[in-house]
């Protein structure tokens, strides 16, 4: 297990990658995003996306092939007519002196059957 730790939001966070999520890196020709979403809607829920750029956003490297943001968000609607035509209620995100505050504690990340999989803790 290889891990780094990063500073989110003034918090250290903890991540830590397998071995076959190394090799994943290993291979890319540009770093992969993940972005941990904190997602406040009907209930609270984490999601972890992995994606090739930061939609603008700033990361922090827990190496050169690894980038990461935070990202809490909140619904704007909440009907499960939305849900059910988008798969999710549409969000927007929280920039306030609270989720500023909030960090992820520890991200762990692997790939597995040529997938990403992701999680964190609060």
């Amino acid at each position: 297990m290889e891990r780094a730790i990063v500073s989110i939001n003034k918090h250290e966070v903890v991540v830590e990658w397998t071995p076959a999520a190394a090799r994943e890196l290993a291979r890319r020709t540009a770093p992969l995003i993940v972005e941990l979403e904190l997602y406040f809607s009907c209930l609270v829920k984490k999601f972890v996306h992995f994606r090739e750029d930061s939609r603008g956003r700033p990361t922090v490297a827990a190496n050169e092939m690894l980038q990461l943001y935070f990202r809490p968000v909140t619904s704007t609607a909440c009907s499960f007519e939305t849900a059910e035509r988008l798969g999710r209620q549409p969000e927007m995100d929280i920039d306030t002196p609270a989720t500023r505050r909030i960090a992820p504690k520890r991200v762990s990340l692997d790939h597995v059957r040529g997938a990403w999989r992701g999680s964190f803790s609060l």
